[in-house]
């Protein structure tokens, strides 16, 4: 994790407080409240989470609504690795994205202030909750969700019209 401008371990748990090793071998205990506070704290090398989007319902979505979606996976990937291809991809990352020298915070920052000068207004909060949505659903988190109802109601409606001609064909 990043914390202060440094890497550390976690070492331990116990009582709402977490004990941190530093690259040095600096040892630290603090109140999880205040590293969840810090500004510069952040995950870093956590383990990807791998999210499979449901079958089929991405490429059933209009063209725009999938190229948007798209479009925000690049951002939050640059936002969290430096580099708009995610973690493996080649070459030094933009310094207003790295995570060597810039926070989690001030890359948000970034990340809004260059979509909104592209003609996207959009703010810090947005790109954090653009994040929060990529984290807990993948590729389909970011797909503007009043769009895909329409077609998720008509989905589940041939699918009982399905099972109910199944039922009465026995």
């Amino acid at each position: 994790m990043r914390f202060e401008g440094r890497a550390w371990t976690v070492a331990a748990l116990a009582g709402g407080q977490v004990r941190l090793i530093a690259e040095n071998g600096e040892m630290v205990a603090l109140l999880l409240s205040l590293l969840f506070a810090d500004e510069g704290f952040e995950v870093v090398a956590a383990p990807a989470v791998c999210r499979v989007p449901p079958l089929g319902l991405l490429e059933s979505l209009p063209a725009p609504v999938r190229e948007r979606a798209l479009v925000w996976e690049r951002h939050v990937r640059e936002v969290e690795t430096g580099h708009p291809g995610g973690s493996g991809a080649a070459g030094p990352a933009r310094a207003e994205y790295d995570p060597e020298v810039r926070t989690l915070a001030q890359r948000e920052e970034a990340k809004a202030a260059e979509l909104s000068a592209a003609g996207m207004p959009t703010s810090a909060v947005t790109v954090r909750r653009m994040r929060a949505r990529y984290r807990d659903g993948g590729l389909w988190g970011l797909v503007d969700q009043r769009t895909a109802r329409p077609f998720l109601s008509d989905h589940l409606a041939d699918q009982m019209k399905m099972a109910a001609m199944w039922s009465a064909a026995r």
